[in-house]
């Protein structure tokens, strides 16, 4: 398993970084399922339940994950986000990943 952390060229919004990864992922023939992640936590008094966003990964891949898309943020500009491969996140070569990440730059 390895993360790789891409650094982009200007700020975006995580909106536009998961919109510019799913269209990147369909170009290149492979589905993307975008699963925004959230942790509970509970206030004491009158015991709340509270739901936190935590960001979102986008799964890509057909049959087989190709790759993981992670560090996306809805809500907040970002400079930063990471693709992960290996297993169990997928099985996409080195130049798999370099032409994914050119099809991303594209959509920005």
């Amino acid at each position: 398993m390895t993360s790789i952390p891409i650094d982009l060229p200007k700020r975006v919004t995580g909106k536009t970084l998961e919109q510019a990864c799913i269209k990147a992922a369909e170009e290149m023939g492979y589905k993307a399922k975008p699963v925004d992640e959230f942790s509970k936590r509970y206030s004491l008094g009158s015991i709340q339940e509270h739901m936190d966003y935590d960001g979102t990964n986008i799964r890509i891949g057909n049959l087989f994950p190709a790759l993981q898309v992670s560090g996306i943020e809805k809500g907040k500009e970002q400079n930063r986000f990471f693709v992960w491969t290996g297993f169990p996140f997928g099985i996409a070569s080195n130049k798999k990943v370099q032409e994914y990440l050119s099809t991303v730059s594209k959509y920005l």
